[in-house]
């Protein structure tokens, strides 16, 4: 997404999910050659609660994003603590 659309997502996020307060948010710059300069992807990193997920969900699908969550740290150690989730929020390629 561009990054203007993704400041927007941002400060939407921000002002609707109460359960972000003190999680760790990310504007993350494309990575890819001048084709694909206008892929920002917002990172949002942290135990997230059912409610927010699914405010964030619904956000994502209101502005037509994709999102692909998982569990940022997965080691053997860690099986019985609460792991912080990681979710990143992208505008999927479409077919031309």
């Amino acid at each position: 997404m561009k990054r203007e659309e993704a400041i927007s997502v941002l400060k939407e996020l921000l002002g609707n999910c109460i359960g972000l307060d003190g999680h760790s948010l990310e504007l993350a710059p494309p990575n890819a050659p001048t084709p694909m300069k206008d892929c920002y992807q917002i990172i949002i990193k942290g135990v997230l609660d059912q409610e927010t997920k699914q405010h964030i969900q619904e956000i994502s699908t209101e502005h037509k994003l994709a999102s692909q969550t998982g569990n940022m740290w997965k080691t053997k150690h860690s099986i019985n603590k609460t792991e912080p989730d990681t979710l990143i929020i992208y505008k999927p390629k479409t077919l031309a």
